[in-house]
């Protein structure tokens, strides 16, 4: 007579779902009935961080198609997620497994895991109600006081937006850098509104910042030409770090060990084909009174993730239980597209995943081609998610 299963004692169920290290298994091992299920935390707090998945582009104009194909590295696989909170929205980031889905001046917080979503806060009405002066808002005014907002009329976009921790810690804070006439602002999931940390009246568009990061309590943001800033949002106070070097295609991320990273790449064509893209990595020094960058080519057990458009992370090799993730490495969504002046933004790309040594400078394909996608305002870019249930 077989054994009856279903009916083994929840708390060896609860044993055997502690030594499960693989999201998907766990998944799959909570989905076998109804009673594994219920002994299972939904929401477990042992998996260790999971390679990331990478997004696919997709149509984001509103079509009804709504499934979103995620590339999982772990499997060498695609995944098909029907995620209909995305049908028509931007997605303008990601951070511990949450998507952040932009709509005008909506915006939200989607798990595509678990399918929670979290609502934030609307940006209304016109900044002139207020009657501040956006120049000093951050060093002069009581950030608890005046909620920032934008007109219907404003240019308004998220360009990246990270969290600062999980979404269901009680402290988390929602840090966004737009393409609007104010920068940065965040919230507190909770809260009713947005604070505004800093104005700039020079670049409408936002250009003072190139990008973001969040490290051991404080915002860093990097210029175009990579002068770093440190914003203390307890205290609204801001320190100037300096930089030291001349770049513009740069991504700011925050390494294993709190050391703020910039990656620089830089598009190699022959014949107005994209044949590679050569990557540099500086530290942010961390001695003397002026710090600087200072390339390297060791980041010790960091494997950085370099997507398109302001995505970036990176995670520990030690976590990532695989021979293949090893230190020191460099994870990219390699696009190649012609170069053509008269298809203008109506150009069509191809992605594949590569592998990068940062030592050696050895480079190797991850994956075939992963598909042809458009490129043009109606098309969603990839980006890499940490999957978490958390």
């Amino acid at each position: 007579m077989g054994r009856d299963w279903q009916h083994l004692p929840p708390e060896l169920l609860q044993v055997i779902g502690k030594r499960i290290p693989s999201l998907a298994v766990y998944i799959r091992f909570r989905a076998v009935c109804r009673p594994w299920q219920s002994s299972c935390s939904l929401r477990p707090d042992h998996l260790p961080v999971q390679l990331p998945w990478l997004m696919l582009p997709y149509r984001s104009d509103g079509s009804n198609d709504s499934t979103r194909r995620f590339y999982d590295l772990a499997a060498s696989k695609i995944h098909e997620l029907d995620l209909p909170e995305t049908r028509g929205m931007s997605i303008c980031g990601s951070s511990h497994g949450w998507l952040f889905l932009q709509k005008g001046q909506e915006m939200s917080l989607l798990n595509p895991i678990t399918r929670a979503t979290i609502s934030l806060p609307p940006f209304p009405g016109p900044l002139s109600t207020f009657g501040i002066n956006p120049e000093n808002l951050f060093e002069n005014r009581d950030a608890n006081e005046y909620a920032i907002s934008i007109s219907p009329t404003d240019n308004f976009m998220v360009r990246k937006a990270i969290l600062t921790s999980s979404a269901h810690d009680s402290s988390c804070r929602v840090i966004v850098f737009t393409y609007s006439k104010w920068s940065l602002a965040f919230c507190k999931i909770g809260d009713v509104c947005w604070k505004a940390i800093e104005f700039q009246s020079g670049y409408p568009w936002g250009g003072d910042f190139r990008d973001i990061t969040y490290s051991n309590g404080f915002l860093y943001t990097v210029s175009p030409f990579a002068a770093v800033t440190m914003y203390n949002l307890d205290n609204r106070s801001k320190t100037l770090l300096g930089g030291g070097v001349n770049l513009t295609r740069i991504h700011l991320v925050e390494g294993v060990s709190g050391d703020i990273l910039l990656i620089h790449d830089k598009p190699i064509y022959v014949n107005r084909f994209l044949k590679e893209t050569k990557h540099t990595v500086y530290k942010l020094s961390n001695n003397g009174p002026e710090r600087e960058w200072i390339k390297v080519i060791d980041v010790g057990q960091n494997v950085l993730f370099l997507g398109s458009h302001h995505n970036a992370l990176s995670l520990s090799s030690a976590n990532l239980q695989s021979p293949k993730w090893g230190p020191n490495c460099l994870c990219y969504d390699s696009i190649r597209k012609k170069w053509n002046p008269q298809e203008r933004f109506d150009s069509w790309y191809n992605h594949n995943i590569k592998l990068a040594s940062l030592d050696n400078e050895t480079v190797t394909d991850i994956t075939a081609d992963l598909g042809r996608f458009q490129v043009n305002e109606h098309w969603q870019r990839s980006l890499w998610l940490t999957p978490s249930l958390l």
